[in-house]
């Protein structure tokens, strides 16, 4: 909650603490995606390995320093630093989702079926998007901090709009009608 000093107006305190609030929306976004996708994948798994354990420990610690990542933002924003650690744990949290992807489905004893190879692809793309984005909002964060924050905003839109084209363009029957 804003705190008003003397003479401020709730308009400019709110202001104070906008990029505060947009950290935490992202973070809260990108966390929401891996739980869901995680979920996605999950339905597909028969029988969680060794391999498997591990890849969602790291998936859980990836996810985990996601306040951390956003108190950081919060107070450094305009900190080309700042905006580079939150970007290396949204990079972390798309590196072990497309991680776990690929172990499980090309593990045929961890899935109950098989998954196809359009279907293979199309997952593999969905978990390594964000990760560009992240790259470019990374890439750009010693340029336009502005900028680079816009680049992170942006791809929760972006993989959502994604996803919705992947489903229905997907056939009947495909693992990625199923992604959400």
């Amino acid at each position: 909650m804003p705190e008003l000093e003397a003479h401020e107006t709730l308009g400019s305190a709110i202001s104070d603490v906008r990029p505060s609030f947009i950290g935490f929306t992202i973070a809260f976004i990108v966390a929401a995606m891996q739980w869901v996708g995680h979920r996605d994948l999950f339905t597909l798994i028969r029988d969680a390995d060794r391999g498997i354990v591990w890849l969602n420990l790291l998936t859980l610690f990836a996810a985990c320093l996601l306040p951390f990542g956003s108190a950081l933002l919060s107070r450094y924003h305009q900190d080309p630093l700042a905006l580079r650690m939150f970007g290396l744990i949204l990079m972390a949290t798309s590196l072990t989702r497309t991680a776990i992807w690929v172990y499980a489905t090309r593990s045929p004893s961890v899935v109950h079926e098989p998954i196809d190879r359009a279907s293979f692809w199309s997952g593999l793309a969905l978990s390594i998007f964000p990760l560009v984005i992240y790259v470019a909002a990374f890439a750009v964060a010693g340029v336009s901090a502005g900028a680079s924050l816009a680049v992170y905003a942006s791809a929760p839109v972006l993989y959502f709009i994604t996803i919705t084209l992947l489903r229905r363009l997907a056939p009947r029957g495909s693992a990625e009608r199923q992604f959400t």
